[in-house]
């Protein structure tokens, strides 16, 4: 349990809700017990998400389902995407993290230092875009991922890293990039998946025995509809 710092740095962000980031660690502090989970969960979750991608990716690689396929590419394009979104806002806003800025306030986990900065969250970014990443994929697991995701950003809050409007912009901007971006990309990337499967590449993109029999989703259409 950290004391934070007196006032420093950019104050941006600071007072919008402030109130909402004292609540959090004050239930942070009356439950002792929750907290070496959340310690451990706010780096073990995005590891876990990576794990369902990869659950994902594995069945959609025995049918040769080349829409999932497509998915899961851009899964990791998305996710890295996102990623330098929230690298380029940070340096753009530089907002000092709470638990430097506000006075009084005590913390599960130390403050990472006052030129690593708060808004948006990282974590959340990367567990936001994974999480819908898997749900275009798969729907079934990507309902898992999405929980996940929310207590990803929760435990950012009550350990004392972040804003709420930090994980809530976070969630917003990877969210926006996932959904938003993926029927632009779902085209370029499924031809990129064609090029991908006639390389050294192919066993990981698709089985041999579906390779040559699953139709891609505009073949499929074209068949149906005549």
């Amino acid at each position: 349990m950290t004391p934070a710092a007196a006032p420093a740095a950019s104050g941006f962000g600071t007072g919008i809700d402030d109130g909402w980031y004292r609540d959090v660690t004050d239930f942070a502090q009356r439950t002792h017990w929750l907290q070496p989970f959340m310690s451990a969960y706010t780096t073990a979750g995005v590891a876990a998400l990576a794990v369902l991608a990869a659950l994902a990716w594995w069945p959609a690689r025995r049918a040769g389902d080349r829409t999932a396929m497509t998915a899961v590419v851009w899964t990791g394009v998305g996710t890295v995407v996102a990623v330098a979104a929230n690298l380029g806002l940070k340096q753009v806003f530089t907002e000092t993290r709470p638990c430097d800025a506000l006075a009084h306030v005590v913390t599960v986990q130390p403050c990472p230092g006052l030129t690593d900065y708060s808004f948006p969250s990282n974590h959340t970014t990367i567990a936001t875009a994974l999480a819908l990443g898997v749900f275009l994929i798969n729907r079934r697991l990507g309902a898992i991922a999405i929980v996940l995701a929310a207590l990803e950003g929760f435990s950012r809050v009550y350990l004392g890293q972040h804003y709420p409007h930090d994980v809530i912009a976070a969630a917003f901007i990877s969210s926006t990039l996932m959904l938003l971006g993926w029927p632009v990309v779902r085209n370029p990337l499924t031809g990129l998946l064609r090029w991908a499967e006639r390389t050294p590449l192919r066993p990981l993109l698709t089985s041999a025995e579906s390779a040559d029999t699953a139709p891609a989703p505009t073949e499929l259409h074209h068949t149906t509809a005549g």
